[in-house]
């Protein structure tokens, strides 16, 4: 009888005893992507790079190291709830019919901000590297471009138009007058102003399709796609629609950033054969 209760006595002794170890943790710290925790048993644990990887770990660190970890991680869900948010677009534009009626993507004003749609300010362009007289004007145009396009869906909607050919045609009237932020500032800005904002601004080869022209071309999982006919790339969105333009089949110069190199390739127009993900690099 003596030996049934000895043994779950050492057994809970050893539990204990393994839990005191955790809580000792002078030595330890807070894993990044890519690193690998060294354990007592010579296990080695490696520390993925999924948002939520170690959030259960117990450790002792500084608040900066903690805050910091937390930014990362938050970073990471940022850019995959973008790369949601372009799918949702995409499936979006492949179930339009034929003819059927264009509705306007909803205004970014407002709605709530996020990092997804953060507020253009005076300051944030400042940041990127704008003048600050010149940040403000932009940002007092742009103002009124958004009251325009607020007033125009309140008039709609009172007078019963809303989502109509109607809508849709003031809609685009007042788009065209709008000069898109990248073609206002500059490319070198925008990479600024996309970074300084926490917001993706490379396009990442997720995975190379076996068989397709990105993989006969030499292009590799994990590439930054920089440049594709000479125009850099910031969404994938963009590059979904740069490789539907010109003639089919031309082949064109594509850049990748590759392990801090550029690497040249040249690859045929049209579908590239990749699945693609976002990247946050500081420009």
């Amino acid at each position: 009888m003596n030996k049934f209760i000895l043994i779950p006595g050492l057994f809970a002794l050893g539990i204990a005893a393994g839990i005191a170890m955790m809580y000792d943790g002078d030595k330890e710290k807070t894993l990044l992507p890519g690193e690998k925790l060294q354990t007592g048993t010579g296990l080695i644990t490696e520390f993925s790079d999924h948002p939520m990887a170690g959030a259960f770990v117990i450790t002792q660190v500084s608040d900066s190291e903690r805050i910091q970890a937390l930014e990362d991680q938050l970073q990471l869900l940022n850019g995959r709830i973008e790369e949601l948010e372009q799918l949702v677009d995409v499936e979006l534009d492949e179930t339009k019919e034929t003819g059927a009626l264009t509705t306007p993507s909803p205004s970014t004003v407002d709605t709530p901000v996020s990092g997804l749609s953060p507020a253009m300010t005076t300051e944030n362009l400042v940041k990127a590297g704008l003048n600050e007289e010149l940040a403000a004007d932009i940002v007092r145009r742009r103002n009124e471009m958004d009251m325009k396009m607020l007033e125009l869906r309140d008039r709609a909607s009172r007078e019963g138009y809303l989502n109509t050919g109607r809508y849709t045609t003031e809609w685009n009237e007042l788009r065209e007058q709008d000069t898109p932020l990248r073609d206002e500032i500059g490319d070198d800005y925008y990479d600024n102003y996309l970074f300084v904002n926490r917001q993706s601004n490379r396009v990442k080869v997720a995975s190379v399709m076996m068989g397709s022209p990105a993989e006969m071309s030499g292009m590799k999982n994990g590439d930054l796609i920089v440049n594709y006919d000479g125009r850099q790339m910031f969404k994938w969105k963009e590059l979904q629609d740069a490789t539907s333009m010109g003639e089919r089949g031309e082949y064109v110069n594509v850049t990748v950033l590759r392990d801090g190199q550029q690497v040249n390739l040249w690859i045929p127009r049209g579908p590239l054969g990749v699945r693609l993900g976002t990247a946050r690099v500081k420009p």
